[in-house]
């Protein structure tokens, strides 16, 4: 069990279930409240909760106190390729360090170091790809780039 929380035998057993019965899934968190979006759309809140309904009925979206996440499907609706890609970046070794702080500040999911022949994977969202790519092609010391999509999420 984590250092950080401690928890009952019961609330154990329910996470574990929990994860047990997951599936992972790719989701979008929106860190604004209801209240602000339904005042950047010009709509009341109760408004907004009855269309947050329908995208949830629709399993475009999910909401509740305080969270609301755009689903794979949603993603996919909006024309977004939802599941991440994996790339393998290979850099000169003068160069790691600025390549390092620079990638981490791109936007991506996840930056990690590897051993052996490659230095970064980072986590992208599939439809970030473009971008990511042609942002990091232009840094210095950069070798190399090899791209792996995600087909599918297997557990």
């Amino acid at each position: 069990m984590s250092a950080y929380v401690s928890l009952s035998k019961t609330l154990l057993a329910i996470l574990k279930m929990l994860r047990e019965k997951a599936k992972p899934e790719f989701v979008y968190v929106a860190p604004i409240s209801q209240s602000e979006l339904a005042s950047k759309l010009g709509v009341t809140r109760q408004a907004l909760n009855m269309h947050l309904r329908k995208l949830a009925k629709m399993g475009l979206a999910r909401s509740g106190r305080g969270f609301i996440e755009i689903t794979e499907k949603g993603l996919a609706v909006l024309g977004e390729y939802s599941k991440p890609a994996f790339v393998l970046i290979s850099v000169e070794p003068t160069h790691r360090t600025e390549v390092y702080e620079t990638v981490k500040k791109m936007g991506v999911v996840r930056v990690s170091r590897l051993s052996g022949d490659v230095d970064l994977m980072v986590e992208v969202s599939g439809s970030d790809i473009p971008q990511f790519l042609g942002e990091v092609s232009k840094l210095p010391g950069v070798k190399q780039t090899k791209t792996y999509f995600v087909l599918e999420t297997l557990k």
